[in-house]
């Protein structure tokens, strides 16, 4: 493994050097990012906006490309680096207006108005719903067009950068023959389930009625779920005059999104540098009966002093 630094035109090898190192990413919540620490020996510390490179055994073995955004030490002389990778100047605020783009679209515009690489941009086909996003991060705007994609037509999409290019791909293309769990790789994990956060068994839609003055109401629920766990309701304001056929589809999309119990399960395993956000991977740990692919939401990969992984996984 190989991590080099170009700072003020010099590039400094500072893969015997590090006394910790990890890579940590997101499934669609930020930019991937890269600390490393090393000891203060008396020559330049590293400045922000210095370029950062982590590759397995050459540069076509790309794991991380990104910017130093944080750098600094404390009395015991340990210099700290925090290095994000492009998606973190998609953080900047703005006011745009969607009008008949895809997300693929969408993904494009942002890349040409940051001036950033991109890779592989999946098309999507769905046309978002035309409207104006004020005063947010295009990373919002990014997550919000995904979960109406995903609600539209019930492909899920990741947006990460892969060593310098930005990249949108759906989930289903991002599989790996890989298991974790029971005498393989896993050595500790935590289960929880839940109907606390994100469970609803009854979706209750509003929209504006210019015509009649009123608000049209639109409600789809499983009855048995309530009977078993009690109402749980999710409540959403939409724009006026919403098509009813399209209110009642979005309804319907809503429940079977959010009608099951909340399950989270993070691994600590051994690593493996092909697991990335977004990535699945098999689960198999007999004792909570978990036999089933896993979506990778959060990796941390930790290089020292050997290579672990820490997995937070979505199991519904």
């Amino acid at each position: 493994m190989e991590l080099l630094v170009e700072s003020n035109g010099v590039i400094y090898d500072m893969t015997g050097c590090c006394t910790k190192l990890s890579l940590s990413e997101p499934l669609n919540d930020g930019a991937g990012s890269l600390d490393f620490t090393y000891l203060y020996d008396g020559a330049e510390i590293i400045h922000n906006g210095s370029y950062v490179r982590l590759c397995n055994t050459s540069e076509t073995d790309g794991i991380f490309f990104g910017r130093v955004f944080k750098t600094g030490m404390g009395q015991d002389k340990e210099v700290k680096v925090k290095a994000y990778d492009q998606l973190r100047y998609c953080k900047a605020k703005d006011t745009i207006t969607i009008e008949n783009e895809t997300l693929t679209d969408l993904v494009t515009r942002m890349c040409n108005f940051f001036q950033l690489q991109t890779g592989s941009l999946m098309p999507t086909g769905y046309i978002l719903q035309s409207k104006p996003q004020c005063d947010k991060t295009w990373l919002d705007i990014i997550y919000t067009a995904l979960s109406d994609t995903l609600i539209g037509i019930g492909n899920m999409y990741c947006l990460r950068d892969e060593y310098g290019s930005v990249c949108l791909r759906d989930i289903a293309d991002l599989q790996l023959p890989l298991i974790i769990g029971d005498n393989s790789l896993c050595y500790e994990y935590d289960w929880e389930k839940s109907i606390d956060d994100e469970f609803y068994n009854q979706v209750k839609l509003v929209s504006g009625n210019k015509k009649t003055g009123h608000a049209d109401v639109y409600i789809t629920k499983d009855s048995g779920s309530i009977e078993k766990y009690g109402m749980l309701q999710y409540y959403e304001k939409m724009e006026n005059d919403m098509d009813p056929s399209k209110a009642k589809a979005k309804a319907d999309a809503l429940l079977k999104l959010y009608n099951h119990e909340k399950e989270t399960l993070t691994f600590k395993c051994m690593g493996d540098l092909s697991v990335r956000a977004g990535n699945s991977i098999y689960g198999s740990i007999e004792d909570i009966q978990l036999n089933r692919r896993l979506i990778v939401q959060k990796v941390t990969h930790d290089f020292l002093p050997v290579h672990t992984m820490t997995l937070e996984v979505m199991t519904g």
